[in-house]
């Protein structure tokens, strides 16, 4: 049977689930008001209005449910049901991060490697494009919120394997059946894991990297330590070996990062 697609959706529906179901609503996406702190991480990106398609008082519950997180919100009135087309896909406010969203056509399919994957969105919008992904983290609370992510979105992503791993501490840590043709990480450093990734990628395979630099943390008190920050342009002699097909550092909203895109020569 062929996947469902995973499309990205403009409007939070905080109905009780068994209501939107029998009764979806267009561009809008199910989650549940006593839901919401559990899944704040399925929030669009912070520095968007969340539009709460419900009537007061349930909008209102929503708003100030909302405001506990920092999050701005919206009520929208539109009650327009949900065209047959949308039932068959499966809807997400989240999204990616943006690097990989700009990268993914670019980038073919085939496996993938999602360091540092937290609560998992990567790794499922990459499942959702074809990619057979491993997903590592050293979190075991982060990963259960991902399994989840990705069990609400199993109709429209390939099987994810998820690995519970320190890879800071854990210097011989190896994962699961390389060479990949991707590995990927966001908002992470750990200059001896990086130095490694060359290794984990087949002739050909790529590596798509984010992350911050000392300019965030002038600005913000964070990352506190300096194992954490880049300096500039430092990324891509983290990664000898790896040709560069793009770099920059640059402000991404309130984040100072550092961005690459390397491939293995082969």
């Amino acid at each position: 049977m062929p996947r469902a697609s995973l499309v990205l959706r403009r409007r939070l529906d905080p109905r009780p689930a068994g209501l939107a179901a029998a009764a979806p609503l267009a561009d809008s996406v199910n989650i549940p008001l006593e839901e919401l702190p559990a899944r704040a991480h399925e929030l669009p990106p912070r520095h968007e209005t969340v539009r709460v398609a419900a009537a007061p008082p349930l909008a209102d519950r929503t708003l100030r449910r909302l405001a506990d997180h920092g999050r701005r919100g919206e009520i929208d009135l539109d009650r327009s049901p949900a065209a047959p087309s949308e039932a068959a896909s499966v809807g997400r406010l989240w999204r990616p991060h943006a690097w990989l969203e700009e990268l993914a056509p670019r980038l073919g399919c085939g496996r993938a490697l999602d360091l540092a994957c937290g609560v998992g969105r990567e790794a499922v919008y990459l499942a959702s494009l074809g990619w057979h992904v491993v997903g590592v983290d050293v979190l075991p609370d982060a990963l259960d919120r991902a399994r989840a992510l990705a069990a609400r979105c199993r109709a429209a992503i390939e099987p994810i394997e998820w690995v519970v791993a320190n890879l800071v501490g854990d210097a011989g840590f190896a994962p699961p059946g390389p060479p990949y043709d991707l590995v990927v990480g966001f908002r992470f450093l750990h200059r001896p894991l990086l130095a490694r990734l060359t290794d984990w990628l087949r002739p050909g395979g790529y590596l798509v990297w984010e992350t911050f630099t000392t300019l965030h943390r002038q600005r913000h008190g964070r990352p506190a330590r300096d194992a954490d920050v880049l300096n500039s342009g430092e990324l891509p002699e983290l990664v000898g070996g790896l040709v560069v097909q793009a770099f920059g550092e640059d402000w991404q909203g309130e984040a100072h990062t550092a961005r690459l895109w390397a491939r293995r020569p082969g």
